[in-house]
């Protein structure tokens, strides 16, 4: 490694890219649907004729990205037909099990013999370029065929190491959405998996990448899944390799430079805390509830972290502080037994007739029906992408789907228009800037007043924490940091108050399945 490729791995915490084979790096997917079909096709021809063949839908949920004898019998239990396992020495048939994997497997080689190996030479650029530059790489497949697959491509010395179905089996590693394979190559890197980036297919492979507490996982959108796979654990996804700069100061920020003591996945400290003393819970909305979206009308509470909010309200005071209006978030994520502050904590309400509206703020609704008019005219025709939000007390002005050149200019028309309006403020958060009231207000003092009014301050049991991600939740960090628990979901560029940390929605709601299990 050169000298310069040493200062380019040391400027950056990212030791190790650890990529699926099929699908993302080998075009075998194909190959290998095409073996599971005509396989399957031919059982059903012999024993089941009035079974429907398998379909595109059957491959991804219950066969892609798992181990082959799991894959199976995962898509035989679909269609409850019931086989006895056999040995993994079983000859290819159709009496077990095993015997069905093991003729895939063969028909499989087949193909292989008279086809060849496709790569995806967009994959192949990039692994050619990170290598080039000293990060380390790995290849994990379920497929007991990895080494032979990467040999006939030509590729194996593309890569450190290889854990795959041979290997999987002589060590006993469970398949995925286990995260196994992949912890078991971050270790044969020697780098941590939150200092390692997983690329996957599969939506059963990101979910590996999540309960492995990787840095980053990458969906890898070859297969117009793009929604499946931020569903299952993706932190993002791409389409083409050549979408990902693992120098791009946005990335690292917000997967690999967070701040405070991470709680995933061996740090007990906070939970003997919670033992002791009881939390009060305040939450933000956008990136801690829900996955931060170009659009915020787009961000919609999923159902399992719905029910999760439920649940965890039958033990727990649970309050959602967001620069959402109340209203909204409240339909969004329509719990009625939780307490909703709008508009960063201007307007409360909660059960048992928990309400409040801070007295100066219905003063400068009347301007702030001006300032509106004045943004949307003065952006009309100078930006592109961005989107004007306008809630009860305050204007949004997101940007994240703007070109980077307007960021500047949407700024520039903030701070022209705030000079003609004093008695009004700008706040900044995740490509978003505020037009709100100049009034000694935030979230922090919204979380004090819920405390006082619910009677919870300085009360020994009782302990408030807030989990946000954004800029604006460092109001609600600082003022709880000397009596609770802040916690920071991401990151968002700037230093924090909060004292722990949790990757991602994902991580939320681990941790609020973790906090239930304590207290039930």
């Amino acid at each position: 490694m050169t000298s310069k490729e040493n200062d380019r791995k040391n400027e950056l915490p990212i030791d190790a890219l650890i990529f699926d084979l099929d699908g993302v790096i080998t075009q075998t997917r194909t190959t290998h649907k095409k073996a599971w079909k005509e396989m399957f096709d031919r059982f059903f021809e012999k024993h089941h004729p009035d079974q429907d063949s398998m379909s595109e839908e059957d491959y991804q949920e219950y066969i892609d990205g798992k181990p082959r004898y799991q894959g199976v019998k995962s898509f035989l239990d679909s269609r409850n037909i019931d086989l006895p396992f056999g040995k993994t020495k079983d000859k290819p048939g159709f009496d077990t099990v095993c015997a069905l994997g093991n003729l895939k497997n063969e028909i499989f080689n087949e193909i292989l013999e008279k086809e060849g190996v496709e790569i995806y030479e967009d994959a192949l650029e990039k692994l050619k370029n990170w290598k080039n530059q000293g990060i380390k790489t790995a290849i994990v497949s379920s497929s007991k065929n990895c080494k032979k697959i990467i040999e006939v491509a030509g590729i194996e010395k593309l890569f450190d190491t290889r854990v795959d179905g041979m290997v999987s089996e002589e060590m006993g590693l469970n398949g995925k959405p286990d995260p196994d394979i992949f912890t078991e190559a971050a270790r044969r890197l020697m780098s941590r998996p939150e200092n390692s980036i997983v690329f996957e297919d599969a939506t059963s492979g990101v979910k590996a990448g999540q309960k492995g507490y990787f840095g980053l996982v990458v969906g890898v959108n070859r297969f117009k899944n793009k929604e499946a796979l931020l569903e299952n654990g993706a932190d993002i996804t791409i389409d083409n390799f050549n979408e990902l700069d693992l120098n791009d100061k946005d990335l690292v920020e917000e997967y690999f430079s967070r701040q405070g003591k991470p709680i995933f996945p061996d740090n007990n400290e906070i939970f003997e805390t919670l033992k002791k003393k009881k939390p009060a819970i305040f939450l933000d909305y956008d990136g801690t509830l829900t996955p931060i979206v170009p659009r915020p009308e787009d961000a919609v509470i999923s159902d399992e972290m719905k029910q999760t909010l439920k649940e965890l309200a039958k033990n727990f005071t649970v309050a959602i502080v967001t620069g959402r209006d109340k209203e909204d978030v409240e339909n969004l994520v329509g719990l009625d037994e939780l307490i909703y502050a709008g508009s960063h904590g201007y307007i409360i309400t909660g059960p048992d007739g928990l309400s409040m509206e801070h007295p100066d703020s219905r003063k400068i609704i009347p301007k702030l029906d001006e300032i509106e008019k004045e943004i949307e005219d003065a952006l009309k025709d100078k930006t592109e992408g961005t989107q004007v939000d306008r809630k009860r007390y305050a204007i949004g002005i997101h940007y994240r789907n703007a070109r980077p050149e307007d960021e500047e200019i949407v700024f520039d028309i903030v701070d022209k228009i705030l000079e003609k309006y004093p008695g009004h403020k700008k706040g900044e958060g995740k490509k978003i800037v505020e037009i709100k009231p100049d009034i000694d207000w935030h979230k922090g003092k919204a979380v004090n007043w819920i405390l006082d009014a619910l009677e919870l301050s300085g009360k020994d049991d009782t302990i408030p924490m807030f989990i946000g991600d954004d800029i604006t939740d460092e109001d609600a960090f600082e003022e709880i940091k000397d009596k609770g628990i802040g916690i920071l979901v991401g990151g968002h560029g700037q230093k924090t108050a909060a004292e722990y940390a949790l990757k991602n929605v994902f991580q939320v709601r681990e941790f609020f399945n973790r906090l239930i299990s304590m207290y039930k």
